[in-house]
């Protein structure tokens, strides 16, 4: 128990570690497009990444039905099972990034033509874009995700940490020598080819995998069960920009991506800091423990409440000033847009503290229960951001995808009931009560005491410091008054 708490604790502190650098990557490289190519030009690369993205809906939910079935075979040593599940994950994504490679030239054609652009120009920023995916798909995602379900998601962390650390440096580099955005993001996907080398090496060395072994074509057919699930987090990533990019206009679509660093970077924060949770959790339902996974499923959503809504409290207060401080010397759009920014991190917030009960049904390979609620999540995104972007763009984008995530939340706390003995459905909501009321008090606070009055580097800085504090004693005290069986619980594990 001593050495699982401590690989777990690893794996958290290197995913967090990660994180922190492909954030502060994510600020510098776009600021890099921004000042050298402009506000078009970034907007360009979002929309193509998103639509190169459409592939993964291809993938059908199969990394998250393999990674389920995984565990079973890593808890009990079962190496022939084992290497079926690796072989079947494997020869699948080497058929999708066959397609794949199709579909990126298809798209590399009829984007410039259906947008009226420089065709040779968007043509080979297509192609130089897929790299990252094609690399993803061909030879790292079944070897990452072996990794990821039996606790050595630290491999897969330092490993990406090195190739963002490269990627921000040379992307520097390059554009003083020759500033070219073709070669900036060239120099970005040749990197990638080296995570699958590493990856691929320590999977040899540590585990008994069979290649030759026979692929479980009955794997394959449960992947519709998760495709609902994949489509729903395609949908939530990848339609923003998508109906953007139809309905307005690439300057339109800059000031989303720019606003969604801020989001993506709390979100990511969040991911890193709880990702050591959610593969003991699948591993306590595997056992059948429901004292330890009420227990554990307890503090996991203590973690994330408390994360998020610290992050994104102070997140809401900040991040129109820091968008405008980022942009600052960029004239070309209006990024000037505080009740977007509020609305997009209220979205992203609720999609995020239904994280341990959505986890929980993918570690319980629960995905043909999950299907239609998913699908309903998506239809309510696509719905209402299109009936209402047209008449409040950006704001209208973001009011789709909060009603998605509410309704999606309630189902996700539902279910989990249903799954989990002794698991009431208010235990999530009194969280949720409490924090969120902890939260508007906060925010009023804030405002009240400490007001920003200019969009200044000092004045931010000093606001962020004041706002954290203040924030932060007030979940501390909560934390005190209403968490003390999760606060004892989590000292006790990290003693083990």
């Amino acid at each position: 128990m001593k050495m699982k708490n401590k690989v777990t604790l690893v794996n958290m502190i290197s995913s967090l570690a990660l994180q922190i650098c492909t954030i502060i990557s994510g600020f510098i490289i776009p600021k890099i497009i921004l000042s050298y190519f402009g506000s078009d030009t970034n907007g360009l690369i979002s929309s193509l990444n998103q639509f190169l993205s459409y592939i993964s809906l291809l993938e059908g939910g199969v990394t998250g039905v393999v990674a389920a079935n995984l565990y079973k075979p890593l808890v009990n040593g079962d190496n022939q099972k084992l290497s079926a599940v690796v072989v079947t994950s494997k020869k699948f994504f080497n058929k999708v990034g066959a397609i794949f490679v199709a579909y990126t030239f298809c798209l590399a054609i009829v984007y410039p033509l259906v947008f009226e652009m420089d065709f040779w120009y968007v043509f080979f920023l297509t192609v130089i874009l897929s790299m990252n995916l094609l690399v993803q798909y061909m030879f790292s995602i079944t070897l990452r995700t072996l990794l990821n379900a039996d606790k050595k998601l630290y491999i897969v962390s330092f490993t990406q940490i090195i190739s963002t650390i490269l990627n921000t440096i040379l992307a520097y580099v390059s554009v003083k020598i020759y500033p070219s955005i073709h070669l900036l993001k060239l120099i970005s996907g040749l990197l990638f080819f080296a995570q699958p080398v590493i990856y691929g090496r320590y999977v040899r060395k540590y585990y008994s995998i069979d290649w030759s072994a026979e692929a479980d074509n009955q794997l394959l057919k449960e992947r519709w069960n998760g495709f609902a699930i994949n489509l729903a987090a395609f949908i939530h990533n990848s339609t923003d920009i998508s109906i953007l990019t139809f309905f307005t206009n690439l300057a339109t679509v800059s000031i989303y991506n720019i606003y969604s660093l801020v989001a993506v970077g709390l979100k990511s924060l969040v991911q890193a800091l709880t990702s050591g949770i959610s593969a003991t959790i699948g591993h306590a339902y595997a056992r059948e423990d429901w004292n330890e996974l009420n227990q554990k499923m307890d503090l996991y959503e203590y973690i994330v409440f408390l994360l998020v809504s610290f992050l994104f409290t102070v997140g809401a207060l900040l991040i129109t000033p820091f968008v405008m401080l980022y942009t600052s010397g960029i004239y070309d759009a209006d990024y000037n847009q505080p009740l977007f920014g509020i609305l997009l991190l209220i979205s992203e917030a609720l999609y995020i503290v239904k994280y341990p009960h959505l986890n929980l049904s993918y570690d319980a390979n629960k995905f043909k229960e999950i299907t239609k609620p998913a699908f309903v999540e998506a239809l309510i995104n696509i719905v209402v951001s299109v009936a209402l972007v047209g008449k409040l763009g950006l704001v209208g984008i973001a009011i789709g995808t909060t009603l998605a995530m509410i309704y999606r939340m309630g189902f996700h706390v539902y279910f989990t009931s249903t799954i989990v003995k002794n698991r009431p459905q208010k235990i999530f909501y009194k969280k949720l009560a409490l924090f969120a009321s902890v939260s508007v008090f906060g925010v009023f606070l804030c405002h009240k005491i400490f007001p920003i009055s200019s969009y200044t580097i000092k004045q931010w800085l000093i606001h962020a410091i004041d706002y954290s504090i203040i924030l932060g004693l007030l979940y501390l005290v909560i934390s005190l008054l209403f968490f003390k069986k999760e606060l004892l619980f989590f000292k006790s594990y990290l003693k083990k």
